[in-house]
């Protein structure tokens, strides 16, 4: 500090103001002893005489002041306003992106739900195609039907429906036989079934496909007469004429 005020007696006063760009100003020096009064009497000219330049300074530091607050303030309201609108874009970023989303989900759904409508469609049409098949391959297996004779059931079938369907059959015929016939009929979409006889009431299952008309009990059931009639045996429902076998699905 010495080197920069040039001191070259001590003691050494001087008189500095504040100047811009952390700079100062040397107002006065004074070098060697001196009294009070003469530093007094020095001060106070220095100061009567840079009051102007005292003033003129003081209002710049507060103008640098203001001027610095006020960059500030509007620096934080520049940040303030950036924030917001960065949060703002971001914001709308942030919803076309779910806005992209959903629209892509609800695509990907349209998409699904097309394949599943056409694979159910596909495979409805495989399962009707399929179904045609067995009752083609079924009437084929059961040959025509035979005519009327001694050794013949005539069967009666009564669906879920109410519809009935007839058919003659060799005596020496299967239960497995019955359930071709009704294979081979387009009355029937269910895949699992059973034949129910009505009286006695008995369900033929899988073990009894093996069974034939006459194991089965068809001939006891009921007796053709000549008339066409038949005579009942014990407590059996009367059903039309020429039924000897009379089974329900079920």
């Amino acid at each position: 500090m010495s080197n920069s005020l040039n001191a070259s007696r001590f003691p050494f006063c001087a008189l500095v103001m504040a100047s811009t760009n952390q700079r100062i100003v040397l107002l006065q020096q004074v070098e060697g002893p001196k009294s009070p009064e003469e530093m007094i009497t020095i001060l106070q000219r220095v100061v009567e005489e840079c009051t102007t330049s005292l003033v003129a300074a003081r209002i710049e530091a507060e103008e640098r002041l203001n001027n610095q607050r006020l960059r500030e303030e509007q620096d934080a309201a520049y940040r303030a306003a950036l924030e917001a609108d960065q949060a703002r874009e971001r914001q709308m970023r942030e919803e076309q992106e779910r806005l992209e989303r959903e629209a892509a989900e609800a695509e990907r759904k349209r998409i699904e739900d097309e394949e599943a409508q056409a694979r159910a469609v596909q495979e409805a049409a495989e399962k009707e195609a399929a179904l045609a098949r067995r009752r083609q391959e079924k009437a084929m297996a059961l040959g025509a039907e035979p005519e009327k004779g001694p050794d013949i059931t005539r069967v009666l079938i009564r669906f879920p429906t109410g519809e009935r369907k007839e058919r003659r059959f060799h005596s020496s015929a299967t239960i497995t036989s019955i359930y071709d016939y009704v294979d081979s009929l387009d009355c029937l979409k269910a895949e699992k079934y059973s034949l129910v006889s009505n009286f006695p009431r008995v369900t033929y299952g899988p073990e009894k496909n093996s069974q034939t008309l006459v194991e089965a009990g068809a001939p006891f059931l009921l007796y053709l007469t000549n008339s066409g009639d038949f005579q009942l045996y014990g407590n059996i429902l009367d059903f039309r004429a020429n039924a000897a076998f009379v089974v329900l699905i079920r």
